[in-house]
């Protein structure tokens, strides 16, 4: 295992990194068939997008009326989410991970409705087990930079607020559909990074420490399992060989006591 997360930050494409935190990523409508009640107007990459002048107005373009936010059912948020045009914005802070998304959540309101919508966690899902190693098999997503979209979805299913408005049965789902990820990533060569990995594991930790499953916190590395889950940043790399074992033990149970 160990040998398998060597490098955390090997092959990462900088310059693709780079042009998606800034916004100049172009979402291409054409990748969409399914029909919403709303799209973004303004999308990086457009002309209309390079005729923005500042930070600030590039903030507000692919903010969503609050009427329009108002008459959205939670497939809607969830797609809008999805496809959210700068999904790549957490990553421009030099700040552990969480810090980094709660920034980028904080400025954006269809995050805020995300969060209050009741629904959404279902929806999160259903995106969550159509998401591949290569992008979405048949939901209708744009997949450009789909390593780091991957990663953003997952950020998304490790906040408190969603993963506490999933019912228990669609937690045990996501525990489950996380830990599937976890074993594709480890043989896919854009994933098998400590980077890539640990976004999955953050989940299956945060799902236990939701459950308060008595094995992770009897845990020997309880105090650095908990700074992981509020922060994103893992400074014992055994960790994830022990969160894997007790979300295993866990899954077992569950499957042999439903």
């Amino acid at each position: 295992m160990r040998e398998l997360i060597k490098n955390p930050f090997k092959r990462l494409q900088k310059s693709a990194v780079v042009k998606l935190f800034f916004g100049v990523t172009y979402i291409s409508n054409a990748q969409l068939t399914q029909k919403v009640s709303w799209d973004y107007p303004t999308k990086p990459g457009t002309e209309e997008w390079n005729l923005l002048k500042t930070e600030q107005e590039s903030f507000a373009a692919v903010q969503v009326p609050e009427e329009v936010l108002e008459k959205m059912s939670s497939e809607e948020i969830v797609h809008l989410c999805v496809n959210f045009p700068r999904f790549g914005y957490f990553g421009a802070f030099v700040t552990p991970q969480q810090d980094g998304f709660s920034v980028m959540i904080d400025k954006y309101n269809i995050f805020e409705r995300l969060f209050s919508k009741k629904g959404v966690g279902k929806s999160l899902i259903v995106a969550y087990k159509d998401a591949g190693m290569k992008g979405f098999k048949t939901l209708p997503y744009a997949n450009e930079f789909w390593t780091i979209k991957l990663h953003y979805l997952e950020l998304l299913l490790t906040q408190n607020a969603i993963l506490q408005s999933m019912s228990p049965e669609e937690r045990f789902e996501l525990l489950v559909e996380s830990r599937k990820k976890f074993s594709e990533k480890i043989y896919d060569e854009a994933f098998s990074s400590l980077s890539g990995l640990l976004c999955s594991v953050r989940i299956m930790a945060t799902l236990l420490d939701i459950e308060e499953y008595q094995e992770l916190k009897l845990s020997s590395k309880r105090q650095i399992t908990s700074q992981f889950i509020q922060t994103g940043m893992l400074v014992d790399v055994s960790t994830i060989d022990e969160i894997i074992g007790i979300a295993d033990n866990y899954i077992k149970t569950k499957e042999q006591n439903p």
